[in-house]
């Protein structure tokens, strides 16, 4: 009963948090995308950071396979909340803030236990800014490198998709009620986080097939561990294809500019948003400023950058795309600074 008023609530409610993009019609997906529902379901929820990205199904399963195979899957549940809530922190994201949070109360686990030392929230934490990244020794040992790490890439990820199209809280209507929103957040955890949050998930079950595209050097830190690169790889391809639809001078000048970013804060207000498009044709800049504001400053990317978008002629699904691959060439960016163990 409780789990039906659950699936409910995530098929029905929660995709009300979603802006900027159509929700997506759960109940009525085929293939692939609902192939991803189910799987959701049964090992996690069907959560928006994930079903956002409906409009283009393969990117859809290739952001959940990753979360899948980093996060959910394997041991080290509460390891990696603290790790994704850290970097969600670091990444002015509260929805996930909130969401992570609960799912690390739900586990039963708290930062400073033995399982969970302070020193992975310090390492979590400084993975965005390459100086302080480098400068960190990894508090874990190598066996579980693979699936942490990956963990921290994902969330760098997930937290620019979901600054830009989803809402401050994780829970729509009640989440913005100062009266009700603490008690329905301890609810939340107690009941829903905590059953999702020990659920044991076999790693390695792909919805998709092996891309014929090589793991990218970014994420080679992670081959040791079969489930971890086959579901960054499936991201990697995904994204990349996604990537594959923009203009080829927008593509240019954002991967210059992301190969050059240290991390950190690119500048005061938009003036280098300003000036990094200037080259561009103006028809062209409102799509690079999407994905440069998804890659380096996706709190900063606001109603008015997205009607400039739709104004050249976008759609719902050349939003998504643009946005996801600039986010995840700053993903990518930030796996290549982070040492192993």
């Amino acid at each position: 009963m409780l789990q039906s008023i659950e699936q409910m609530i995530f098929r029905n409610l929660t995709p009300l948090s979603i802006r900027h993009l159509t929700p997506p019609d759960i109940a009525h997906a085929e293939g692939l995308s609902a192939a991803v529902y189910r799987q959701l379901e049964l090992e996690f929820q069907t959560v928006p950071p994930i079903t956002m990205h409906h409009l283009d199904p393969e990117l859809m399963s290739g952001v959940w396979s990753a979360c899948r195979e980093t996060l959910v899957a394997g041991p080290y549940r509460a390891l990696k909340e603290a790790v994704a809530v850290a970097v969600s922190d670091s990444n002015r994201c509260p929805y996930c803030v909130q969401a992570h949070t609960s799912m690390l109360e739900g586990s039963g686990a708290h930062v400073g236990d033995d399982g969970v030392p302070a020193s992975i929230v310090e390492w979590a934490a400084a993975t965005g800014d390459r100086e302080n990244a480098i400068g960190l020794q990894p508090p874990f040992p190598r066996n579980s490198a693979p699936a942490i790490m990956g963990t921290a890439v994902m969330f760098h990820y997930i937290n620019r998709m979901v600054n830009l199209f989803l809402d401050d809280t994780m829970m729509p209507v009640v989440g913005k009620l100062p009266l009700v929103s603490g008690p329905a957040f301890r609810l939340f955890s107690n009941f829903v986080s905590g059953r999702i949050a020990t659920l044991d998930v076999v790693p390695g079950r792909f919805l998709t097939g092996e891309p014929k595209m090589a793991l990218p050097e970014e994420f080679r830190w992670a081959e040791p561990d079969a489930g971890v690169s086959g579901g960054l790889l499936r991201f990697a391809s995904s994204a990349e294809s996604a990537g594959s639809t923009l203009d080829a001078a927008v593509r240019g000048l954002v991967e210059e500019v992301v190969s050059e970013w240290s991390g950190g804060l690119p500048g005061p207000g938009k003036s280098w948003l300003d000036h990094a498009v200037a080259v561009l044709p103006e028809h062209s800049r409102p799509q690079a400023r999407i994905a440069l504001l998804a890659a380096l400053a996706s709190w900063a990317a606001d109603d008015g950058e997205i009607a400039a978008f739709r104004g050249e002629g976008a759609d719902d699904r050349s939003l998504l795309d643009t946005a996801a691959w600039g986010a995840y060439l700053a993903a990518k960016r930030i796996a290549s600074w982070i040492p192993a163990p």
